[in-house]
């Protein structure tokens, strides 16, 4: 007998296809449900972690402002982290209850639930992206400073009234004022109107050093910088000028001429440098005699601040350098550090048995932390640990009267370039520098 096998009709195929259509559909929504609840939960899991941080950063004297309050969540790990993991789900800070909520796109206050709170009391987070726009929102504190003169800022701010938390950084855009924006706490230089705890600075922008020869005008003051290789160029190559009061956006140095033409800083303030704010390295064609300055300056959100030479081969007497009661908010560079030393410099025809020792003086400064981020308080460069032994010594570098937060661990005090361990290079030799440095740092807080 002859067997017959029978196909499906195409009936049958359509019904399977429909069938198998609808389970997909089922699977994706359900899916999608799932990634939504798993982005709510991460949502509600960062801020419950937040407001336990707020609560223990807040004591004994509670926050002033929203942005005194994120600040602290920035030195405690959370920079960089405040953007929701739901779609079109926002942060915002509530000064009387001390706590982060999270707010829907319809304004509605999700988590903590049960909450008394309205959204429109909340302060929300302005990172200078336009996903930070929070529909009906008017107060914001700023992630950075507000520079440029470009028309983003203005699209997202020029209609309505809005007050702006600077959180000690800065506001110096130069389009077309935008008198509906009021700044506070922190420097207004230009663009909106002055607040409630905002200092006012000149409203100039200079793009040169004031004209004249060092002879004829030896101290510039409250001037605001923002940074251009040129005009980096012409600080470090003008001598015997003292820089007071002035204000250093995205500054970026580089180059031993600092400290050749004896230039001093006093009572300026440094923000958003995206790298060593003061780098004494460079070429090799002048003498590191002279002496460079720092002095009651502030370093806000800079992503590292000094690169200092221990020594210099070749010189007798290569100069000093004096750091001498500045404030360091926490660095923005992963596992940099304030300060880092490495080994030498070399001048020109040096004869490399001649070791120069540079006078390093690190006094009344003010640390306020690290963050989680950062390598520690000073970095010993990677050049310096693997140089020769004989030639590591801190004779000549003098740590005190230091006031250094309770949050820096001691082992931080002192570390290896990335923060590596002393087993992390084939050949260590700046373990008792090392340790003469920590003993410095330990014994000068106050």
């Amino acid at each position: 007998m002859k067997n017959t096998k029978k196909g499906f009709t195409l009936v049958e195929l359509l019904v399977v296809i429909a069938i198998l259509a609808i389970l997909a559909t089922v699977a994706v929504v359900g899916y999608t449900s799932f990634l939504k609840k798993a982005d709510l939960s991460n949502d509600q899991a960062f801020i419950a972690q937040a407001n336990t941080t707020l609560q223990a950063a807040a004591i004994p004297n509670g926050f002033k402002s929203a942005g005194e309050a994120i600040n602290a969540l920035n030195t405690n790990g959370f920079e960089g982290k405040y953007t929701p993991y739901s779609s079109e789900h926002y942060y915002g800070y509530h000064i009387d209850s001390n706590k982060l909520y999270l707010v829907n796109n319809k304004g509605e206050i999700i988590f903590p639930e049960n909450s008394n709170v309205s959204a429109d009391s909340l302060w929300y987070i302005w990172g200078n992206n336009a996903v930070d726009k929070v529909p009906g929102a008017t107060k914001y504190v700023s992630l950075v400073s507000i520079t440029g003169e470009g028309g983003y800022f203005s699209t997202h701010f020029a209609d309505g009234t809005y007050t702006l938390d600077l959180a000690g950084k800065a506001m110096a855009y130069t389009g077309s004022p935008l008198t509906n924006v009021t700044v506070i706490n922190g420097k207004l230089v230009a663009g909106a109107t002055l607040g409630e705890g905002a200092d006012k600075m000149e409203e100039v922008i200079v793009e040169n050093i004031v004209s004249g020869t060092a002879e004829e005008r030896t101290v510039i003051e409250n001037q605001v910088f923002f940074y251009s290789e040129a005009l980096r160029n012409k600080v470090e190559s003008t001598p015997n000028v003292t820089y007071q009061n002035c204000y250093f956006y995205n500054w970026v140095a580089q180059g031993a001429g600092l400290m050749r033409n004896n230039v001093t800083f006093d009572g300026c303030t440094f923000i958003d440098a995206t790298s060593y704010v003061f780098n004494i390295q460079g070429d090799s064609d002048t003498a590191y005699e002279g002496t460079f300055t720092v002095t009651n300056c502030e370093f806000i959100n800079c992503a590292r601040v000094f690169n200092i030479p221990l020594y210099v081969l070749g010189e007798d007497n290569p100069g000093e350098i004096i750091i001498t009661n500045n404030t360091f908010h926490p660095v923005t560079g992963e596992k940099r550090s304030f300060m880092q030393i490495y080994s030498a410099q070399t001048s020109d025809n040096a004869d490399a048995t001649k070791v120069g020792y540079i006078d390093i003086t690190i006094s009344g400064n003010n640390f306020l932390g690290i963050a989680t981020s950062q390598a520690g308080l000073i970095t010993l460069r990677e050049s310096l640990v693997q140089s020769d032994s004989n030639k590591l010594t801190a004779d000549h570098i003098t740590i005190t009267n230091n006031t250094i937060s309770s949050k820096v661990p001691a082992d931080k005090y002192v570390v290896n370039d990335d923060g590596k361990l002393d087993s992390a290079f084939a050949n260590y030799t700046a373990t008792e520098f090392k340790a003469a440095l920590a003993a410095m740092v330990t014994n000068s807080k106050k």
